[in-house]
């Protein structure tokens, strides 16, 4: 019994210190790096490009903003140079997707 007591005050005295020193209720802060994120450079995207780029990291993976970014340019670039293949060939350009 008295081992039960003992643990229980444990508990109870770790409760108190997480609640003074503000653990409960609280959220996370952004993670700091020492490398900032950088987007895709303008105008024509290489693979190269594409290789550079590092997303900050967060406690359940990455920024989805930033992953929603690249991923919208990166369509944006390969719809337009479809279009332009499909042009020097002659072929009618294919409709857009959303």
């Amino acid at each position: 019994m008295l081992v039960f007591l003992i643990a229980l005050l444990v508990v109870v005295i770790g409760l108190v210190v997480f609640a003074i020193l503000g653990h409960f209720g609280t959220h996370l802060e952004d993670p700091t790096t020492t490398s900032p994120f950088e987007s895709l450079p303008r105008g024509l995207v290489t693979a190269e490009d594409v290789e550079q780029v590092r997303f900050d990291q967060t406690l359940r993976g990455y920024r989805m903003g930033q992953v929603d970014e690249v991923l919208d340019r990166l369509r944006a670039e390969l719809q337009a140079r479809d279009d332009e293949i499909a042009m020097l060939r002659g072929e009618p350009a294919r409709p857009v997707r959303d």
